[in-house]
């Protein structure tokens, strides 16, 4: 495999940042034989697309099997043969055996900024011609499937982080329900007040590797630091860095303010679910959390759940990104039909549905200034200001070994097994390893 992609050019493409609103031990595709098909360009839309198409996607949404499959059906004629939904923490490996074996039978997978440029730069997803691309999409949803100047797919949603708080727990601890913490200090001593002998003040999800990783990350920024220096040697067991997540770890293992159970939870939605049930004070997570806690099963509402920036640590605040889209495989039968589901997914129409329905931000230039969106869902706002400050994902084609190795030193930092400073150290030496791997 031959990897032409200088160190340079890879740190400029893989800091996956927010944009502004006015546009604003698996299987790797390193460890595999990789099939680029080469002879194909990129794909541009077809006259008339038709025929049937497979997709599988995580279960991140459920308006494309509720109502979004029946109206691209009425639309265009093509059928969605299939429509399969995974866990998102199972689906690399699938996709890489899938790809590694030239399987045919799925057009559509969804992807991320870390698999778009492990995949793409593999030879495995479908690139596509800038006619196939909507004008009005914001810049940090199209990052997410985009690598080394190329586009492979076309995004589902925009996601970035930022807090939410419980303001019934904020009242009952004495605290101002209205005004979230502004700053670290504030937010440890917001935990410490909220939490009591059946409820805590934070809750997150390290229970997986990903998880782990984009727990680190957000404190890293947070604290000022950086995941690689210009010539893309890791830096994040920098002294911003080993404090950040010093910091991190004293909030279960000093303060006792961070829920035990955040070492199990794997996934974002779980935490949303936790924090819906009224248990834990706050939580960074995703802008669907607003929709989970203010559903009608959930033990709060409008008027109970606060939402703002995430408070920083040495800086004022920062977050991640956590976009997500749809590309086409390489290997697909079916692509001009796989192409118009892509389109058909980041419209408008759909995009209104997906803020209004499930509370993820929108791809669309035009759906996030309209107003309606704004009142569907008051998160906009905070996410608006969050561009103001570094908010990266950093997804390139080792992200997700170097997930793995990261979560072990994370694990047992928060175990109190090693120390800040040794946990990054290791990890920093392994991740060299594996960007000299993929970059030479």
């Amino acid at each position: 495999m031959v990897y032409s992609l200088s160190r340079r050019r890879a740190l400029q493409l893989g800091a996956t940042t927010a944009g502004t609103f006015a546009l604003a031990g698996c299987v790797g595709a390193n460890s595999t034989d990789s099939n680029t098909g080469a002879e194909d360009g990129p794909l541009a839309p077809g006259d008339s697309p038709s025929g049937e198409i497979t997709i599988l996607d995580d279960n991140t949404n459920q308006v494309f099997q509720d109502s979004t499959i029946a109206a691209f059906e009425a639309a265009t004629g093509i059928t969605v043969r299939t429509y399969t939904q995974g866990n998102f923490n199972d689906l690399h490996d699938r996709f890489a055996t899938l790809f590694a074996a030239g399987d045919t039978s799925i057009d559509v997978v969804m992807t991320w900024a870390g698999w778009t440029a492990e995949f793409g730069q593999a030879g495995w997803l479908q690139e596509l011609d800038s006619a196939a691309v909507p004008d009005d999409l914001i810049q940090p949803a199209l990052d997410a499937v985009s690598w080394d100047g190329k586009v492979y797919g076309l995004p589902k949603f925009a996601s970035v982080q930022t807090m939410f708080w419980n303001k019934n727990m904020m009242g009952e601890a004495d605290l101002d329900p209205e005004a979230g913490p502004q700053n670290w200090d504030e937010f440890v001593e917001a935990a410490k007040a909220m939490t009591t002998e059946d409820r805590w003040g934070f809750a997150c999800d390290v229970g997986n590797p990903a998880g782990a990783y984009q727990n680190f990350l957000r404190v890293l920024l947070l604290n000022g630091g950086d995941m690689y220096d210009d010539e893309f040697r890791p830096i994040f067991n920098s002294e911003h860095g080993v404090e950040a997540l010093a910091k991190f770890a004293e909030l279960l293992t000093v303060h006792g303010v961070m829920d035990p159970a955040s070492l199990q939870t794997t996934n974002a939605s779980d935490l949303g679910d936790q924090f819906a049930r009224g248990s834990t004070g706050m939580v960074f997570n995703w802008p669907f959390q607003y929709a989970v806690a203010t559903a009608a099963e959930s033990q709060l509402d409008t008027e109970s759940v606060g939402n703002g920036l995430i408070p920083g640590m040495s800086v004022r605040s920062a977050s991640i990104d956590g976009s997500e889209g749809f590309a086409i495989s390489k290997f697909s039968q079916n692509k001009d039909a796989a192409l118009a589901w892509l389109q058909f997914a980041a419209s408008a129409e759909v995009q209104r549905e997906i803020v209004e329905r499930e509370g993820w931000f929108p791809v669309s230039q035009t759906v996030l200034e309209d107003p309606q969106s704004r009142e569907a869902l008051p998160v906009l706002e905070t996410y608006e200001e969050s561009t103001q400050y570094a908010t990266k994902r950093w997804g390139v084609p080792w992200s997700n070994e170097l997930d793995q190795l990261l979560s072990v030193q994370i694990s047992d930092v928060l175990n109190e097994r090693t120390s800040a400073q040794d946990a990054l150290d290791s990890a920093a030496q392994q991740t060299q390893e594996l960007v000299d791997r993929y970059l030479g």
